[in-house]
């Protein structure tokens, strides 16, 4: 009789720790808001900073915006900016303009996971609308824009793409 109480003891710790798991795995499952999964917020304060900078081109570390293999291309034209506006005498004024973005919409219009180098990448569709203002020393000068822009998750930061588009 001893033995029969000890396989029953133990087939109801069985039956009872996979009752828990269970019950654990069940409420696990959805839970998160019925509304169905979040969308991804657009990093609005880097979309401002990547606006301004490649408005102007001057700012060496616009590429640092983009993904890896595109930073070089971004670099040379950036380059060839500073160049041109040190020769023409605007450098300085453009390196030094402030943006009010305040008329700016940001809106993220698509986001998808793709695979980038053999490597799941979550990938963001930003639409960028309306006007900026941006100052220098002796005029103002309102922008129009309505763009696109593509982010890619690179690591924990978010890169600018012109070459990775699933949309497209």
């Amino acid at each position: 009789m001893k033995m029969s109480s000890t396989i029953t003891c133990t087939k109801v710790f069985f039956y009872s720790l996979l009752a828990i798991f269970l019950a654990a795995g069940i409420t696990g499952c959805g839970g998160g808001s019925s509304s169905g999964p979040a969308q991804a917020q657009a990093p609005k304060a880097l979309i401002q900073d990547y606006v301004a900078k490649h408005n102007t081109m001057v700012d060496t570390s616009l590429a640092d915006f983009y993904v890896t293999n595109e930073q070089p291309a971004v670099a040379a034209a950036v380059q060839r900016t500073i160049n041109e506006k040190k020769a023409e005498g605007e450098l300085e004024n453009l390196q030094n303009a402030t943006f009010d973005f305040s008329n700016l919409q940001i809106a993220v219009v698509g986001e998808k996971e793709e695979y980038v180098d053999d490597q799941p990448t979550k990938l963001l569709k930003v639409s960028v609308s309306g006007s900026y203002l941006m100052k220098q020393e002796n005029n103002s000068k309102t922008i129009e824009t309505n763009e696109t822009i593509i982010f890619a998750i690179v690591g924990d930061s978010w890169k600018v793409t012109e070459k990775i588009n699933p949309w497209s």
